[in-house]
């Protein structure tokens, strides 16, 4: 009996291929992009889950006593050391630091500087790390470096690492051999990222901080009662967080903690049910009309005596299979498109993630909910009907359902659509506002003892530099201080301010655009001693750009140099995130005889790999004891906006497969629908209708259901939408054009799909379609 209900059903998939064919690619596709969405969600929301100490850790972070203003992970050595004695609640401390480093050099070659942790002797207690080889008794050697078991492959290769010599160069000018005593197994799912840890509490007075609480300990309470202590800086306090919340901070990636995308998260799950539930439609729909293909069959084998569970079971097996094989075929195409979707969402997982127990049995759910009940429904309700009610089924009650599904997809298709116009849109601003920093790169250190404006003379001789500068800090080294502002009317208002120093050719460089004032390189001929501020600056002043010029930059903020005139106003630039709105700036004149430490060097379109390259050779010539160290000033600046980058490939990608679905789906029901209506079509051409008007008959349904799904996606689209920008303070507006670009195009892809059916079946010949019928 099996056996002749499988050769039943694949008899019937061959009869009906074009259905089954789509029916399985719409649910491969499906399947797959959302479990790949599924689990970059599970991943980001399991870190650490293994992690027996998770719910005792909790962050420390500084900040104003007033919750205004930015927070930055540092606290003293002494004060974490007191929370540990004065108060029971905390169990242990862990304090790191990640030291400024140019180079590691092992067996005389020198590598780019890895991530390296200076860690108190408790690390082991916080993070459950497994060891390969060697013991975490090397922390109590500092001069003993544990290598991640990654890192230990690169310097050594094969070779046991135990034992070997590495020397590690900090930008200070200190080189410190350390002897390799243990290698970390590398471990998915961690919420700290490091290539080596060592420990030597002399080196640091501080740094990031972790505590790890007694079970049951209140959160609020305890920051409540620290709080009353006073121990932070004066008009500070320290604020605890979980480890949750820790890893939702925007600036974990300074601090080496994992950075989880909470709103990329959010806006992927939500894309990933959306795109499951067109694919879901589509095998609903397309199901049904397979089966409106075969009842006939059905109804012969019920009067020649099948009974109505053999007829169940047939119609469920049926359905369980296409799922099924659907399944198997998306777990090929998610192992296929991993690579892409890393790229993508910037995600670093492996497809053995897809196994893994956190995230399979999660998948095995949604595939048993896809198989096994609408398997269920589909055959118990089929088997149930007589020879009418088939008709009356498929006719009245089918024909609403299709509607109601085909609307849904068209709303989710608009949603994502105008979603990701928009977001590209803003994607557009921000490029706009950082593309002055493109083909610039930033060459030397921050904290380089020695200018290297001697280094100038073999920039010269270097092919594709279109321009350079000196300078002394800048947008890749950022150096911001608080200053106090006094206003006219004799307030004072305190506020950041970023510092910049800069040579000759400066603001050709980095493409100032000038609101007032003197040209840069001409105001060190007319003031002695002249500075630029950006319209920011003018603004918290409250004074004209124009007005600013000539006066003394002390007449506004606290400064040093009472000589100090402002030269000219330019407009805002963006050191980081373009959600933040840019803060008071201060752009010092320096000439080359002062000691200046970076160069930023503008080059020619698509030389930037060839001038990094003879960069680095010149700068082995000159300094032969100095690494060289650069900064792509660029790609620093699209890193910084990583999030908005990501949601736009993201949804670049969702959107296409949404289209791409609803046409399977489109394609589908306007095949069962012409060969539905075949004789119709025959009988109103013998009758004299045209081509254009059984083209109008047959897509009428379609753009009506496509109408009302604009009319429900256009205002919930915007509402979204505009939510979402409330996050940037530079931002677009929702456009007008974006919904009917949306618009637009999901009608002229519904044209084609539905159209080429419809335009093939309207020009045939009216007698074949009654003979076929």
């Amino acid at each position: 009996m099996f056996k002749t209900t499988l050769k039943l059903i694949f008899r019937n998939w061959w009869r009906n291929k074009t259905f089954t064919l789509i029916s399985m690619l719409s649910l491969t596709v499906g399947i797959a992009c959302t479990a790949l969405l599924i689990s970059f969600v599970s991943y980001e929301y399991g870190i650490e889950k293994n992690n027996p100490n998770r719910d005792q850790l909790v962050w420390v972070m500084q900040g104003s006593s007033d919750d205004s203003g930015s927070k930055w992970a540092f606290m003293k050595k002494e004060i974490a050391g007191q929370l540990k004695q004065k108060y029971p609640e905390v169990e242990d401390v862990l304090q790191f630091v990640s030291p400024f480093i140019k180079y590691v050099e092992v067996n005389n070659q020198k590598f780019d500087a890895p991530v390296i942790l200076n860690v108190d002797a408790s690390f082991p207690s916080f993070f459950p790390f497994e060891l390969l080889y060697g013991s975490w008794n090397a922390f109590n050697n500092p001069n003993s470096i544990l290598l991640s078991e990654k890192q230990a492959q690169l310097f050594f290769g094969d070779e046991n690492p135990i034992g070997k010599q590495i020397r590690i160069s900090e930008v200070f000018g200190n080189d410190n051999d350390y002897t390799v005593e243990g290698v970390i197994k590398n471990r998915e799912q961690s919420g700290i990222a490091f290539d080596a840890l060592f420990c030597n509490p002399d080196t640091k007075d501080g740094g990031n901080t972790f505590l790890k609480l007694a079970k049951g300990t209140n959160l609020q309470q305890f920051e409540q009662k620290v709080r009353k202590e006073k121990l932070a800086a004066k008009d500070k306090v320290y604020y605890f967080y979980d480890f949750d919340d820790a890893l939702s901070f925007e600036n974990s990636r300074h601090t080496k903690l994992h950075s989880r995308k909470d709103t990329l998260l959010l806006i992927g799950f939500i894309s990933a049910i959306l795109v499951l539930l067109i694919a879901i439609f589509n095998y609903v729909n397309l199901s049904f009309s397979r089966v409106l293909q075969q009842v006939r069959t059905l109804h012969t084998q019920k009067l020649m005596g099948a009974k109505p569970v053999d007829v169940r079971w047939q119609i469920f097996l049926d359905t369980f299979l296409t799922v099924f094989i659907s399944f198997v075929l998306a777990m090929f195409l998610m192992h296929d498109l991993l690579p892409v979707f890393k790229q993508v969402v910037a995600v670093d997982f492996s497809s053995k993630y897809f196994y893994n127990k956190d995230f399979f049995p999660l998948l095995m759910l949604l595939i048993f909910l896809l198989t096994v009940i609408p398997a269920l429904i589909i055959s118990r309700k089929i088997s149930r009907l007589s020879g009418s009610d088939y008709t009356l089924f498929f006719v009245t009650r089918k024909n609403r359902w299709i509607a109601a599904m085909v609307t849904v997809q068209f709303i989710v298709a608009f949603a994502l659509i105008i979603g990701t116009l928009t977001v590209n849109k803003q994607v557009n601003l921000v490029k706009k506002n950082i593309e002055r920093y493109k083909d610039v790169i930033e060459v030397g250190s921050p904290f380089a003892k020695e200018s290297i404006v001697p280094f100038e003379s073999r920039l010269k001789s270097i092919q594709g530099i279109q321009s350079y500068a000196f300078s002394e800090g800048g947008v890749n080294t950022i150096f911001v201080v608080e200053n106090t502002f006094r206003k006219k009317n004799g307030e004072e208002q305190k506020s950041n301010v970023l510092l910049i120093t800069g040579s000759d050719g400066f603001a050709e460089v980095l493409q100032l655009n000038q609101i007032s004032g003197v040209g840069w390189d001409s105001a060190h001929g007319k003031y002695p001693h002249p500075v630029f501020v950006n319209k920011t600056f003018a603004d918290v002043a409250e004074t004209s750009p124009e007005n600013m010029v000539g006066n003394s930059l002390r007449s506004y903020i606290d400064d040093h140099d009472s000589l100090a005139v402002v030269a000219g106003v330019v407009e805002d630039f963006y050191i980081g995130s373009v959600e933040n709105k840019a803060i008071p700036a201060i752009i010092k004149y320096k000439d080359k005889t002062k000691q200046l430490i970076n160069i930023y060097i503008r080059t020619q379109k698509g030389e930037t790999k060839n001038v990094v390259k003879s960069l680095k050779q010149a700068w082995a010539q000159a300094y032969p004891d100095d690494f060289f160290m650069y900064g792509d000033v660029y790609a620093n600046m699209v890193g910084v906006n990583s999030k908005i980058f990501e949601m736009s490939r993201l949804l670049n990608m969702y959107s296409l497969i949404s289209i791409l679905l609803t046409c399977f789906g489109l394609f589908g029901i306007t095949f069962y629908a012409v060969r539905q209506r075949t004789k119709e079509i025959g009988i109103r051409k013998i009758n004299g209708a045209k081509t254009p008007q059984l083209l109008w008959l047959l897509m009428k349904p379609m753009f009506v259901w496509l109408a009302v799904g604009f009319v429900v996606a256009a205002p919930l689209a915007w509402w979204l939408m505009e939510r979402w920008l409330q996050q940037f303070v530079y931002r677009i507006d929702v456009s007008v054009s974006s919904f009917l670009l949306a618009l637009l195009l999901v009608a002229v892809i519904t044209f084609l799909t539905v159209g080429w059916h419809v335009w093939r079946m309207a020009r045939s010949n009216p007698v074949e379609s009654l003979k076929a019928e």
